[in-house]
């Protein structure tokens, strides 16, 4: 869900989304992620899962919102439109 979080959700309705903020929102999942793995809410294999998640699709979102900023892109999450 991450993905759809951060990939689009994020950037759309976002008015400060940017790249720093991607970034500083995948950071602040993760961290939440690893304090609820201490609590005990959170199992290692989901935690690593979200880990990996954002690890592989980081730059992904990062060159979407560069996309969606650009005014001269019209399908900035790459459906085919």
């Amino acid at each position: 869900m991450v993905h759809g979080f951060l990939g689009y959700w994020f950037i759309r309705k976002a008015m400060w989304a940017s790249p720093s903020s991607i970034r500083s929102n995948a950071a602040s999942i993760k961290k939440f992620y690893a304090f609820m793995h201490q609590a005990g809410k959170v199992t290692t294999e989901q935690l690593e899962s979200l880990q990996d998640t954002i690890k592989e699709e980081l730059p992904d979102w990062i060159e979407t919102v560069k996309r969606y900023d650009d005014l001269d892109c019209d399908d900035p999450f790459g459906r085919g439109i």
